[in-house]
């Protein structure tokens, strides 16, 4: 063997065994997971309907919701709606993570019912689950987030831990804590218990519901989105709160999120109510960090 060709093979098959772990050379540029991401659907069966055929569409690995999956979570006959409505995604074997809403909330709600099968920490209307390098909290805005709460001491461990086990963290939730919608807003008080909690550990990346609307603002580094578009009636935008370098828009919506190695890439795309288009509305990248703040 020329002993150069050698030397060169050798300094190759280093190369390839000390890589950086988790991601081989060849992967850095593919798609590792996607995700879909909606909220608010509740009355107009025909637009989640549209919402649900758009997103399956898509091929995601699995669908995370907002909350407010129906308008009267005491009426059997909504979560029966509800439930022929999503059996696309069913069909398709994609899990299905929502939050739960206040209008979820009765004694009885099947809201339990739509739950995955199993649950990684957490009870039935808080959890997380893992996906890759990804960590997803759902929090339950319509129980106690105060700080001496069950749930808070639940959400800093799992901060705790997934720094140490370098995951990136994605919350979702209701009642959102940064909004520019005219029938909610920002819920200050959710804000000025989670957002400290979520700059300290170095979350990057929050989806929201409760406004029908589509916003996005950043916020000491985090991206917050508003994702209430998927069939409730909309609402309107406050101009007047509106930040440099927001988006805010009044549509019917989803959300597709596609994981890289460094990087996790949104599409927003509106859904037409006269036909089965949809257009895309904004697009944002949130880099990942190897070692969270």
């Amino acid at each position: 063997m020329n002993i150069r060709r050698g030397i060169t093979l050798q300094i190759s098959l280093l190369i390839v065994l000390f890589a950086p772990f988790g991601f081989a050379q060849s992967d850095k540029n593919s798609r590792l997971s996607r995700f879909v991401i909606y909220g608010d659907t509740r009355t107009n069966h025909k637009v989640h309907r549209k919402v649900v055929l758009a997103a399956v569409e898509q091929r995601p690995d699995f669908i995370v919701q907002t909350g407010d999956l129906v308008a009267n979570s005491n009426s059997a006959k909504q979560w029966t709606n509800f439930d022929r409505i999503i059996e696309p995604i069913r069909k398709n074997d994609i899990a299905y993570y929502p939050a739960r809403g206040n209008h979820d909330v009765g004694k009885r709600s099947k809201y339990a019912e739509e739950m995955p099968a199993s649950l990684h920490s957490g009870n039935i209307f808080y959890y997380r689950f893992d996906i890759q390098n990804l960590r997803f909290l759902a929090l339950d805005t319509e129980s106690d987030l105060s700080v001496k709460s069950v749930q808070y001491k639940w959400l800093e461990k799992e901060l705790k831990d997934a720094r140490t086990e370098n995951k990136f963290v994605v919350p979702f939730f209701h009642q959102a804590i940064f909004s520019v919608g005219d029938r909610h807003g920002s819920n200050v008080l959710l804000q000025s218990i989670l957002h400290p909690l979520f700059k300290q550990y170095g979350v990057r990346l929050v989806f929201q519901g409760h406004d029908h609307i589509y916003y996005r603002t950043t916020r000491d580094g985090i991206a917050y989105l508003v994702t209430g578009g998927g069939g409730a009636p909309l609402y309107h935008i406050v101009a007047s709160e509106l930040q440099t370098g927001d988006v805010a828009k009044r549509l019917h919506h989803f959300c597709v999120a596609d994981l890289f190695h460094d990087e996790i890439k949104i599409t927003v795309y509106a859904v037409s109510r006269k036909d089965a288009r949809i257009t895309v509305i904004d697009k944002f990248v949130v880099p990942i960090r190897s070692t969270p703040n």
